[in-house]
């Protein structure tokens, strides 16, 4: 990963084989980003999305390996109980130009992300919703 810095916003590259929620925690981590928003566009070659079920409050998940073009990754930055909390949820197309999306759980880069991160002046908490089964923003 390679990032760079300019005002509050990161500019940053994922590489080949990176993960891209591990990578953005890790940053976050790093750079005390406790409250912020992304969005990004590249390429994957595995990824696993989630689906919420309200009634079981659960989430069910599917995997993903291929060639996919990321048409659309979008997401925000937290901490839940003092770690960081990255929730995202993208749009990858595959070969045959059909769609996937859902809560994105993890993804390896198959040739680069780009992603663009807004680091907020405050800190921004979850907590977790009994009724939803949700960590939901503290606001």
């Amino acid at each position: 990963m390679k990032f760079k810095k300019i005002g509050s916003t990161y500019l940053i590259r994922l590489e080949k084989d990176e993960r891209i929620i591990e990578r953005l925690s890790g940053l976050c981590e790093k750079e005390k980003i406790k409250g912020g928003y992304f969005f990004g566009l590249g390429a994957l070659s595995e990824l696993e999305l989630g689906h919420f079920n309200l009634a079981t409050q659960k989430y069910s998940s599917k995997k993903f390996s291929g060639e996919y073009e990321v048409v659309s990754l979008n997401g925000n930055v937290s901490s839940l109980d003092g770690r960081i909390y990255i929730h995202a949820h993208i749009v990858v197309g595959d070969s045959e130009f059909q769609s996937w999306s859902g809560h994105l759980k993890e993804a390896t880069v198959s040739a680069t992300c780009e992603i663009y991160l807004i680091k907020l002046d405050e800190d921004v908490r979850r907590k977790r919703d009994e009724k939803t089964g949700l960590n939901l923003l503290d606001v």
